[in-house]
């Protein structure tokens, strides 16, 4: 029997379209801003085994885990004696198994047609309040997960249709803000929803057995393309490491490691070398190391890639269960970004300097994320506010740094507009624009400028919590081009500084004070004095680069007067730097 090769393209089309869809049908019906507005969620498309097909755009750092979702539920459903049958939709946000941390909720619904198993569809996305000792939460300041809110194992959501209210009645009086949890959950199983119609009628039209052996092809399409990438890199062994801050208790800072090889048939990263977990929430737990690598790896190969199961098979992920990369209950891991995300900078690091054309220098790296809750004087109620900010990028081997990018582990998200922050929270934004007080990473080619972003509240009293990495040690550079600059929250009272820092468990803010977010400037690549002068001079122009700056680092003279490059004087101070 011949294939038909055409509807088989065409339903693999059809199923790329599908996770695209989820992912809009999500923002247009969620509740909270971090969904609608910052897309901190991903849906997916699995097979009945549970191997991804498609997946949405969204938090980059979801790539590897929508299939572990997938998976789980079904081997929970049939060891617990759950039911597996049409209409279900499973709720799940065990960290150690299919997430990150518990704010990471994840639904999934097994899709049927003619009463057999044919697919899974799956979301997880960022619910503002779970629980815990935070609003929020998280926060830097648990020792073990069960400070950290409500763990819910795989229990139904629906069940053959209708709604589960024991369960949603158990999670909504967890939280601090129930009516934003409840409608984002809706919002994600209406999204499923959507996925199972589309299926469906994509098995009514072509049959399922073409349907199958579409998404079985799509998964070999992905093997192909890792294979043929894998074979256009550079093979062999490199290694990196960092540091950690440490957190109040801790002795001192963590020192982290990764070893990468890179074969003509895999890509191996080694988080042997590293310390164990330990009483701080930045641990982070194998589904969490796993989806950095990939979040690197995708990167590195082919942002672009309509990714699959296939295109994943070529990874290998060594990280010893009791680590800091691998965290086993009770260790906490709200704050799992702290180490995570240095999991997707340390192979960066290490390939950097080696695949100029793929890799910048280093980058800001922190979600520079904060909360502030609060009761809302125009309405009385409770709010959270939770969002990531952007910061500044590492420079490339031929181009400046992107200026105000979300970190690299956030892939496709954005900061809160200030229209939706000011409607949604009481606080005005006096101030969002780059961080020039901070500076960049000069060089040849200089670092992306992070923010600074000013909220002042207008609320009697808010809650902050907040918990950054490099807020000590700064992004770095590349072929002796300067490391960037470090992350922090600055509050003032009355124009005086009472605290600045990373790291906050409900620190009490006041009426008319200022938060102040400042994310850093990416690390530069080459040495300063390289740079174009007529590069400078355009920074200065544009208000990037003070005129005392341009002469003390990049040794070009400028004249203010005309806007012009002293070419003479440029040169005689470049010549007696040398």
């Amino acid at each position: 029997m011949t294939k038909d090769l055409v509807s088989i393209r065409v339903i693999k089309g059809a199923l790329d379209s599908i996770a695209k869809e989820m992912f809009w049908a999500t923002i247009r019906t969620a509740k909270s801003s971090i969904i609608y507005e910052t897309f901190d969620f991903a849906p997916a498309l699995t097979n009945a085994k549970g191997d991804l097909v498609s997946i949405g755009t969204g938090i980059a750092v979801f790539l590897g885990i929508m299939p572990m979702v997938a998976r789980a539920v079904m081997e929970d459903a049939k060891q617990y004696d759950l039911g597996f049958a049409p209409g279900d939709i499973f709720v799940i946000n065990d960290a150690y198994r299919i997430s990150t941390h518990l704010n990471d909720v994840a639904l999934a619904m097994p899709i049927f047609y003619k009463d057999e198993h044919i697919a899974t569809a799956t979301i997880r996305g960022h619910v503002n309040d779970v629980g815990g000792m935070n609003p929020g939460s998280w926060g830097p300041d648990a020792s073990e997960v069960y400070q950290e809110g409500l763990i819910i194992p795989t229990s139904h959501f629906y069940k053959e249709g209708k709604l589960n209210k024991e369960v949603v009645r158990l999670i909504l009086h967890n939280s601090r803000i129930p009516d934003f949890v409840y409608g984002d959950l809706e919002a994600f199983a209406a999204a499923l929803r959507y996925a199972y119609k589309r299926v469906n009628e994509l098995c009514d039209k072509y049959g399922t057995e073409l349907v199958q052996e579409a998404m079985d092809d799509r998964i070999n399409d992905g093997r192909i393309m890792a294979k043929n990438r894998l074979a256009n890199l550079k093979k062999g062994e490199f290694y990196a490491e960092e540091f950690i801050e440490k957190y109040e208790g801790m002795d001192e800072d963590l020192k982290i490691t990764v070893k990468v090889k890179i074969t003509d048939d895999k890509f191996i990263a080694d988080f042997t070398d590293n310390p164990k977990q330990v009483k701080a929430p930045i641990n982070t737990t194998f589904a969490g190391v796993y989806t950095a690598v990939a979040t690197i790896f995708t990167a590195l190969t082919d942002p672009h890639v309509p990714l699959n199961q296939g295109y994943l098979e070529s990874l290998e992920v060594i990280s010893p269960e009791g680590s800091l990369f691998n965290a086993l209950p009770p260790a906490p891991v709200s704050c799992y970004w702290e180490t995570m995300f240095y999991a997707v900078d340390l192979i960066w690091k290490a390939l950097a300097p080696h695949f100029p054309d793929k890799l910048t220098a280093g980058h800001f790296l922190s979600v520079v994320s904060e909360t502030l809750s609060m009761i809302d004087p125009r309405d009385g109620k409770y709010k959270i506010l939770c969002e990531p900010n952007p910061g500044g990028w590492g420079a490339g081997i031929d181009k400046d740094g992107e200026s105000c990018l979300v970190s690299a582990a956030d892939g496709e998200t954005y900061c809160h507009p200030v229209e939706v922050i000011e409607r949604d929270y009481p606080i005005r934004v006096e101030c969002m624009r780059y961080n020039f007080e901070d500076g960049v990473g000069h060089g040849k080619f200089r670092g992306g400028f992070g923010m600074k972003k000013d909220y002042r509240l207008l609320a009697d009293e808010a809650n902050m919590v907040c918990s950054i990495n490099r807020i000590k040690y700064p992004p770095w550079g590349v072929d002796e081009g300067q490391h960037g600059s470090c992350n922090h929250i600055v509050i003032t009272r009355d124009d005086k500084v009472i605290w600045d820092g990373g790291r906050a468990s409900n620190f009490t803010v006041k009426k008319n004070d200022i938060v102040s977010i400042r994310s850093g400037g990416g690390g530069g690549w080459g040495l300063a004095t390289k740079r174009d002068p007529q590069l400078v001079l355009e920074d200065y122009r544009n208000g990037l680069l003070p005129l005392e700056m341009a002469k003390e680092i990049y040794g070009v003279v400028i004249n203010p007067d005309n806007l012009s490059v002293n070419l003479e004087e440029t040169k005689k101070l470049r010549e007696g730097a040398k």
